[in-house]
């Protein structure tokens, strides 16, 4: 169940019953419905068809923050309250940073896209020497030929741990296999490494001479994880049989 969105007004936003800060009951921005409503228009917009809802995105993935407030509300009508505050509140507590906001007020997704875009203005400090990617049995022999490319994303991603790739690729297949990748050695080579979040990490390639042997280690997601999991999954069977039953 997704906690609903609330506003302290000493504190600022927050996601749950009450203010972390001041225990304070605060007002009601969203509800939890309504919080996955707009985030999956956001995750459409803003990594996949920015041009099915109509909005300029610049090279490096930046939107006018009240164009995309006027597009939702115009095309959902369920969400004619909405205003760039609502929108700020929820990157501002997203739990999984997916989405930043700059002080041109303009946003954009941090990772996850489908699209060409530019994120070399991410920081590129503070890179851990050590990263994670999750990918398949099936494949490791090919990566270890070839190396890592984009496949269905236009960048590399890689985890903070072995535990966070391997939760992650879950969510895309049934027995993910985790591999190391020396970032360290990486970087020294020329090849830059991009923070999206404190957990995410871009690359655009990686050579296979920086994959490591695979983990023999797997990993039990949490109650909660195992939740989104199945609620994950039971949208991806439902849009299969939909697409099943409009084949001729």
């Amino acid at each position: 169940m997704i906690e609903e969105l609330r506003n302290c007004q000493k504190d600022g936003p927050f996601r749950g019953e009450e203010c972390s800060v001041c225990g304070s009951r605060g007002r009601l921005l969203m509800k939890g419905g309504e919080i996955e409503g707009v985030g999956r228009i956001l995750a459409g917009m803003l990594r996949h068809f920015p041009e099915n809802y109509g909005v300029r995105m610049d090279d490096h993935g930046w939107v006018k923050l009240y164009s995309v407030a006027t597009v939702i509300r115009a095309q959902k009508k369920s969400f004619w309250w909405l205003t760039p505050f609502h929108i700020e509140a929820l990157v501002r507590t997203d739990p999984k940073e997916r989405y930043q906001i700059n002080d041109k007020e303009e946003i954009r997704a941090t990772y996850g896209h489908t699209i060409p875009v530019n994120l070399d203005d991410l920081p590129a400090d503070d890179i851990p020497e050590v990263l994670y990617y999750q990918t398949t049995d099936e494949e490791l022999e090919f990566i270890r030929e070839t190396g890592i490319s984009p496949s269905d994303k236009s960048w590399v991603h890689l985890s903070l741990t072995p535990r966070q790739a391997y939760i992650s690729g879950l969510f895309h297949i049934e027995a993910p296999a985790v591999v190391p990748v020396d970032t360290k050695s990486m970087i020294k080579s020329g090849i830059n490494v991009y923070r999206a979040t404190s957990d995410v990490f871009l690359v655009d390639n990686i050579p296979p001479e920086f994959v490591g042997e695979k983990i023999a280690e797997t990993f039990e997601p949490t109650p909660e994880e195992a939740k989104e999991l199945s609620h994950v999954r039971e949208r991806q069977e439902r849009k299969r049989q939909t697409r099943s039953d409009m084949e001729p």
